[in-house]
């Protein structure tokens, strides 16, 4: 008999492979059927507003052992950012931001948004490192991700990394919100994207006054 697959360790130092994820109320899954949810947050993503100000991202870190002969899944949560919007009156560097909440998290990031032509009204949305100046404030410094409007009516962004390699294509067909990570990479990384994956969508969200609670079909069993 095939043993089960494992579904997570504490080595942040491994690779994962490519990977298509999808939001479903407060979790993002990945598109085999049989496993467990990656990441939990403390809102359904299609409930959020600009009214909104703190959302928890946690990670959940599978095993399988064997119990009694019988395999048995165990999970570890890791809370891994605080996606942020903070008030206006707080004059934020990012109106959108992700503050690192453990060690082993990438890096605190902001986003921005911009119209990359004049005569263009796609927006742009741009990632940095961010590290806390002297007046306390999130600084922003490198670039981290860029996530450019595609040209393929089926995607609605593709994410770039600072070097300008292709990483992941953003889908969204009314029904499903989906990441479609092409890239190998580390959990700390792949942690990052699907923060700024969340804030992006966050902000467009707030922007257009909400996008119909889609993508919560477990939202009415949770409450949430």
């Amino acid at each position: 008999m095939e043993k089960p697959p494992s579904y997570g360790d504490s080595n942040d130092d491994r690779a994962l492979p490519p990977a298509t994820l999808y939001v479903a109320g407060r979790f993002v899954h990945s598109n085999d059927p049989h496993a467990p949810p990656l990441y939990e947050l403390s809102h359904s993503v299609g409930f959020l507003s600009d009214n909104d100000r703190v959302v928890r991202l946690e990670r959940l870190d599978h095993t399988v052992r064997q119990h009694h002969g019988a395999p048995q899944v165990s999970a570890r949560t890791r809370h891994v950012y605080d996606l942020t919007h903070p008030t206006l009156a707080t004059s934020p560097t990012f109106a959108y931001h992700a503050e690192a909440t453990s060690r082993r998290s990438l890096c605190s990031f902001g986003i921005e948004s911009f119209r990359a032509r004049t005569l263009s009204s796609a927006r742009w949305y741009r990632v940095h490192r961010a590290a806390r100046g002297p007046d306390h404030q999130l600084v922003g410094r490198e670039g981290l991700f860029t996530a450019v409007p595609a040209r393929d009516a089926a995607v609605a962004f593709e994410w770039y990394d600072a070097r300008g390699g292709l990483l992941a294509r953003e889908t969204d067909n009314d029904e499903l919100l989906s990441l479609l990570v092409s890239a190998e990479m580390g959990p700390r990384e792949r942690d990052a994207l699907v923060a700024a994956w969340i804030l992006r969508v966050w902000w467009e969200m707030a922007r257009d006054g909400g996008l119909g609670k889609r993508w919560d079909d477990d939202a009415q069993q949770s409450g949430s």
